[in-house]
């Protein structure tokens, strides 16, 4: 049954692709699929590309291993929403309008006239949404092969071509639809297995859950009701994890270029609202799940948090269920995945081909183009293959990294009209070199996430530079931006 479900369940994805394929023209259509969404459509691209596999595989294992400490992305993840269209995402979606561009990185070299700013944007989208896609590769090889009984190689390559073909095909439009439907079966599967889990855990769902699961977790193991998990979360990872999801909007490209493809900027009032309900619907679902998976499952049974989802659906969910649930957890991996590489695509091929190769790219777009696409399914299935052990940290890292290498460059469009080309460049040029050099050699010995060094450290490299390089009187064009900033 299960097995059926998904060969429909991929049919429809590859179906959407080849239609999608059918109304792909040029560039535009291709990276930004016409910019004419609406809200419902521009909410569940921005909500899937972000609820990842990463969190519905990711979360409830965090939840099974630390608790009550892993509540904070479900806490920073509605005000993500509210924050990226209602604060930000209208200005965004005005800046990306004037300057007439496809990509982020052009928008920023636009923005601060500075054409080394956009090379590094791209350079540094393409190694943070390369490590993400490792993490969501890494995903879909253990669900099929811990539900379907695959082999990891044989479930890591069948995910990745399915995808890797309707975003090759039909781009970003193909993206948008899938993760139209994907979202919608994200919700429904998210409920379906919390309720079946409550129904083995405490024989159903009562107005008294919570009690129940909070006595529960407090026989078992008392760290897990602690806010840091007994220390298994420490309050720096708390932090940081706050404050990635809060910031990602801003910050994270493939979620800013959904932002660009809407209809106008009114749409962002509407899409917000639809976010924050679908967030806080997998956010609680997931999490109570994780929790409640403690009185399912007997002591020693789970050895690794990650297969906590995997291990879970035969015990609380039929066959036609634990199928449809599958279908839910590919669909947030697919749809995490689709977006990062037609962004990561149109870096590659806008942003380094075209300045690298212009007069064969202006010659032959949509054949580069659909080269990047597929560059960015085969090389980071070839690092999945031998990957880092937990998707939850692979997946945070790479979001960190994208997010405080471009947090004060996004900021400076939307908020600091005095922000200079230099403080930019420099806030990104760090930031690409301390979150790694940080992480390999100085993380350790001195206990500080490089996350954390990364948070504070973008705004302080950013404002230090910004004042000895800062301008009295704004460019014309900032100005005229800004006046339109004025009249929302």
């Amino acid at each position: 049954m299960m097995i059926a479900i998904l060969v429909v369940y991929f049919g429809l994805m590859l179906f959407i692709g080849y239609l999608a394929s059918k109304k792909v023209r040029d560039s535009r259509d291709y990276f930004l699929g016409g910019k004419g969404f609406g809200p419902w459509f521009t909410a569940f691209k921005f909500a899937a590309t972000w609820e990842s596999g990463v969190k519905l595989v990711g979360s409830p294992g965090m939840a099974w291993n630390a608790g009550w400490s892993s509540m904070a992305m479900g806490i920073g993840t509605p005000l993500c929403y509210f924050f990226s269209f209602r604060v930000f995402g209208q200005r965004l979606k005005l800046a990306f309008d004037h300057f007439n561009v496809l990509t982020l990185p052009q928008m920023l070299e636009k923005r601060y006239n500075c054409r080394a700013i956009r090379v590094v944007a791209a350079v540094a989208i393409l190694i943070g949404l390369g490590g993400s896609l490792v993490a969501q590769f890494k995903a879909t090889g253990e669900i099929f092969s811990a539900i379907l009984g695959l082999d990891y190689m044989h479930g890591l390559f069948i995910g990745a071509i399915i995808v890797g073909v309707y975003c090759i095909m039909g781009g970003y439009l193909a993206s948008v639809w899938t993760d139209f439907i994907q979202g919608i079966i994200m919700v429904f599967g998210s409920i379906a297995i919390f309720v079946a889990t409550a129904h083995a855990a405490f024989g159903g769902i009562s107005s008294d859950l919570l009690s129940q699961i909070n006595a529960a977790l407090g026989s078992i193991d008392p760290n897990l009701l602690d806010i840091t998990g007994g220390g298994k979360m420490s309050w720096a990872n708390l932090f940081i994890i706050l404050a990635i999801t809060m910031l990602v909007g801003i910050a994270m490209p493939q979620q800013s270029v959904a932002i660009f493809s809407m209809r106008d900027v009114r749409t962002a009032r509407v899409a917000m609202i639809v976010c924050v309900v679908f967030s806080a619907i997998l956010a609680w679902t997931l999490v109570l799940t994780g929790m409640m998976s403690h009185m399912v499952f007997s002591p020693g049974e789970v050895q690794n948090p990650d297969l906590v989802i995997p291990l879970l659906i035969p015990k609380v969910l039929s066959p036609l269920m634990g199928g449809l649930y599958l279908a839910a957890v590919l669909a947030a991996i697919m749809s995490t995945v689709s977006g990062s590489i037609v962004v990561a695509a149109s870096s590659l091929t806008e942003d380094i081909f075209k300045l690298v190769i212009p007069q064969r790219y202006e010659r032959h777009p949509m054949f580069y183009n659909r080269v990047g696409a597929t560059i960015f399914v085969l090389l980071p299935l070839l690092f999945a293959i031998k990957p880092p052990t937990i998707i939850f940290w692979i997946g945070v890292f790479a979001f960190g990294f994208l997010v405080f290498t471009f947090l004060m460059p996004m900021i400076g469009v939307i908020l600091i009209p005095n922000a200079t080309k230099q403080a930019a460049l420099a806030q990104m040029v760090s930031i690409m070199f301390i979150i790694p050099i940080w992480t390999i050699w100085l993380q350790a010995p001195t206990g500080i996430p490089a996350l954390l060094v990364g948070l504070i450290g973008a705004p302080l490299i950013f404002f230090v530079v910004n004042s000895i390089y800062r301008k009295n009187e704004l460019d014309p064009d900032i100005s005229s931006l800004w006046e339109k900033f004025r009249q929302l």
